[in-house]
């Protein structure tokens, strides 16, 4: 068999056909679908375009908050050292308040207790020259009456008692 030669393009008619049904199907797919499929693409676009401009905004937003927050992290760092400061230097004035107004509390302790002393001291003297006088009197009438048996005698020794009497 001898094989016949085709020819590279036929056109039949219904190759004719198929064109012009293709053209009637992108007159109709423009007619009908292209604006509402444009419609959709153009908001898809918008929502697309406005969703990366607000995440744009939210980066920012975050970069700045992120700094703010460092910026109140650093001044309540500071803060509380000068808080932490501020008890240590009223610590140090109350414990020297409180070491000053122990010093002062112990020299009146000191004072009151040495003015004790005085007037303890003073009355165990007292109470010394009235056991001396008391003393000196008995000693002088034991010797007055051992010398002296006579009435002479006692009447220096009741001169003496009523002079040292006078004397106390």
């Amino acid at each position: 068999m001898t094989p016949t030669n085709m020819p590279a393009v036929s056109i039949d008619i219904n190759m004719f056909w198929q064109i012009i049904n293709f053209f009637i199907l992108v007159f109709l797919f423009n007619k009908f679908l292209k604006k509402p499929l444009m419609i959709i693409i153009k908001k898809r676009r918008e929502k697309i375009a406005e969703e990366i401009l607000e995440a744009k905004r939210n980066n920012e937003k975050a970069f700045s908050d992120k700094e703010e927050a460092n910026i109140i992290l650093k001044n309540a760092k500071k803060e509380a050292s000068e808080i932490v400061q501020l008890a240590e230097r009223k610590a140090e004035e109350r414990k020297e308040a409180i070491i000053s107004e122990a010093t002062t509390q112990r020299e009146k302790m000191i004072k009151s207790a040495e003015a004790e002393i005085e007037k303890m001291k003073q009355s165990a003297k007292k109470e010394l020259e009235k056991e001396m006088s008391k003393l000196a009197v008995s000693l002088a009438e034991k010797i007055i009456k051992e010398n002296l048996n006579s009435d002479l005698t006692t009447a220096l020794t009741d001169k003496f008692i009523d002079e040292v009497g006078e004397l106390r």
